[in-house]
């Protein structure tokens, strides 16, 4: 059987409905640093039982707070003290808050600007509550997302045990102010 130009015409392949496994881009070194592949179960909120009959995967980004965390390197306390600091920070404007408040409203519903206010002002109140010493360190690994080795001054092991200690002890002040 000839197709239109003189060649071969294809067969025809059935339709499998095979499960594919499930594209999550290239699996290379560089484009999975620092990333996690799990399940991406769904939750029953009735039973509370986790379900994921498609079997799929996806990758999730982990914070350097979450990798040192999963090292051992800073306690539950720690991290979820970091965590509270970098939310309260998190996509807020380093201008004047108040300023972006335009009316009241008093309808009662949570208004956005007010919360990004209070969230603004827990942060400033939490950032206070940081020793000194320890700022830098916090500002680059809790803030920045970046790795204790990425510091500037960062020429050793020894130095990275150092700003490890001032994360340790700065995140344990802040905890303990805090709580």
């Amino acid at each position: 059987m000839r197709g239109a130009k003189g060649r071969k015409a294809m067969k025809a392949k059935l339709v499998s409905l095979k499960l594919a496994p499930w594209d999550l881009g290239p699996l290379t070194p560089a484009q999975i640093a620092g990333k996690r592949i799990e399940e991406a179960a769904e939750v029953d909120p009735r039973t509370g039982k986790a379900s994921n009959p498609n079997r799929v995967i996806r990758t999730r980004r982990e914070t350097w707070v979450g990798r040192y965390h999963r090292q051992g390197k800073l306690s539950v306390e720690q991290a979820n003290i970091a965590a509270e600091l970098f939310e309260a920070a998190s996509g807020l404007p380093a201008r004047d808050p108040l300023a972006a408040i335009v009316r009241v409203d008093t309808s009662g519903d949570q208004d956005p600007q007010v919360a990004q206010v209070d969230r603004r002002r827990k942060f400033f109140r939490m950032w206070e509550e940081i020793p000194t010493f320890a700022r830098p360190v916090i500002q680059h690994v809790v803030l920045d997302d970046q790795s204790l080795r990425s510091l500037g001054s960062w020429s050793n092991a020894r130095e990275e045990a150092r700003h490890l200690d001032r994360l340790q002890r700065g995140l344990d002040a802040l905890s303990e102010a805090w709580r």
